[in-house]
């Protein structure tokens, strides 16, 4: 049996396998075993804290021998915990990015998460770069000093997230005014579609050589930022906004006004804006007036800064669209608000009954009490939102079997739905989807639902139709539930997040 097949057509067979098949196929002999590593693609490597002081010389020969065990990966993550006896972190990190690019499988990688504790230096990066020719997609946890020259020797960059550039801070005071500027380098446009930024502070220097390169970004994601860097009077950063599509901003009160100004006036062709714990009512008020037409997709999580004259604003924007352009243009798709406690009844209502309510197909009101303080009001946006497929209720503690129930009588497109924490729920809230969208749910999030038990779980998977996906407690994942998933090929299980 070892030598019935060829080395080529087993590493075939190895790449249609499951992961979780990989563990036997290994035992099978050293040859499989080989070939097994040899046809993998992805691979997480969780690298124990470095304890001796020499451990940047150390560890360069190790990793890079381990790697060229798998000389065909496409995508790679490094993640290591520093000790406060580690001497020198910065090293032990560039020590780890030079023995993934000294590797056979650098030239060949798409897509590296490098995610040590400790900070990645620019010149460990402008020496590795040569070697990921094909590098599409690159995480890192920190940089230090903070500088994005070398990201012009990676050409084939699509998306670039770092995760957190705190550290980055305590150097940069040093950086010269070239890296503000450019100093004029004929450097054009990057090929930077997608850029994540965290941590990201007003007097950063450096920033501003990669806001004046991004003319190609199409979605932009700022976390935890209160600048755009290169000091408060910097311009560059409007630069990088005329084509986005796309616009995040996760917990950037300080600066969300500003960006949101910015957007207003030369994002023409933003199509998703996301505004977590942001932004003043003025801001956004200006900004729904302006763009809020042509968007298709808006998120919202901002208890005190969202008010039912903004979901008017929506309304009225994009009903002015539809009746100009009613052919070409497409109204908003997904509205999903988070902890939004100044909205009312009425402000939902009045947006439900415009054009562009009607078109809405993803609704999410996660942990809104406006669902506990307005009965009914589940059932009247159910019956004004008839193309309603994405459904998310997750959070409401109080919403009851009867109000939900109610909903999805007029529910019957409905492909996703949401009910994660939601405490009162029981099995006749199941019965309730399963009489009304049992012919078209596909997935179904009931975790954290505490009164819905293992059996009614069960009834659910064997009677949904087209049921693909259940995110579900681990306490409900019985035999019984396994045997149905394996017979209809639903996933079953928590979120890997859990």
């Amino acid at each position: 049996m070892d030598t019935a097949l060829c080395d080529d057509l087993l590493q075939e067979v190895f790449r249609l396998l499951p992961p979780a098949a990989a563990p036997a196929v290994s035992l099978v002999s050293r040859r499989w075993y080989a070939l097994l590593r040899a046809s993998i693609a992805s691979l997480t490597l969780r690298l124990p804290p470095p304890h001796h002081p020499d451990a940047s010389v150390l560890l360069l020969p190790p990793l890079a021998a381990l790697l060229s065990r798998f000389p065909f990966l496409s995508a790679l993550a490094v993640l290591c915990s520093s000790t406060s006896a580690t001497s020198a972190p910065t090293q032990i990190a560039d020590a780890m990015l030079l023995a993934v690019a000294s590797s056979a499988s650098a030239a060949r990688l798409s897509g590296l998460r490098f995610l040590p504790d400790s900070a990645v230096s620019p010149t460990a990066l402008v020496a590795a770069s040569p070697a990921f020719r094909a590098l599409a997609s690159l995480h890192l946890t920190a940089l230090r000093p903070l500088s994005f020259r070398w990201i012009a020797s990676l050409p084939r960059l699509k998306s670039f997230y770092l995760v957190n550039s705190a550290a980055a801070s305590v150097d940069s005071a040093g950086l010269s005014s070239d890296d503000v500027d450019g100093g004029g380098e004929a450097v054009g446009d990057l090929p930077l579609e997608r850029l994540s930024l965290c941590g990201i502070r007003s007097g950063d220097r450096g920033v501003g050589w990669l806001w004046r390169r991004c003319g190609n970004l199409q979605w932009l994601q700022l976390r935890a930022c209160d600048g755009t860097g290169d000091g408060p009077s910097s311009q560059l950063f409007a630069g990088c906004l005329v084509g986005l599509l796309a616009l995040e901003l996760r917990t950037c009160r300080s600066v969300s006004d500003r960006v949101l100004l910015l957007a207003a006036d030369r994002c023409r062709a933003l199509r998703s804006l996301l505004v977590y714990d942001g932004g003043s009512r003025e801001a956004l008020h200006r900004f729904i007036h302006q763009r809020g037409a042509a968007l298709h997709t808006l998120d919202l999580r901002l208890p005190l800064d969202l008010r039912n004259d903004h979901l008017l604003a929506i309304g009225a924007e994009q009903g002015q669209q539809l009746s100009h352009n009613a052919v070409h243009s497409r109204s908003l798709a997904a509205l999903r608000l988070q902890s939004c406690v100044l909205i009312t009844g009425d402000g939902l209502r009045s947006l439900a009954r415009t054009a562009a309510g009607a078109g809405i197909e993803e609704l999410a009101l996660v942990n809104c009490d406006v669902v506990e303080r307005e009965p009914g009001l589940l059932t009247f946006l159910s019956q004004s939102m008839r193309r309603l497929r994405r459904l998310d209720l997750s959070y409401n503690e109080t919403l009851s079997d009867k109000e939900l129930g109610a909903m999805l009588s007029s529910c019957h497109n409905l492909i996703d739905i949401r009910l994660r924490g939601c405490r009162c729920l029981t099995r006749a809230s199941l019965v309730s989807l399963l009489r009304y969208c049992g012919r078209s749910v596909e997935v179904i999030d009931i975790t954290r639902c505490l009164r819905i038990v293992a059996a009614d779980v069960e009834l659910f998977a064997q009677e949904a139709t087209r049921l693909n996906q259940m995110i579900i407690d681990e306490s409900s994942v019985s035999e019984e539930l396994q045997a149905v998933a394996h017979k209809k090929s639903i996933r079953i299980g928590p979120l890997p997040c859990d």
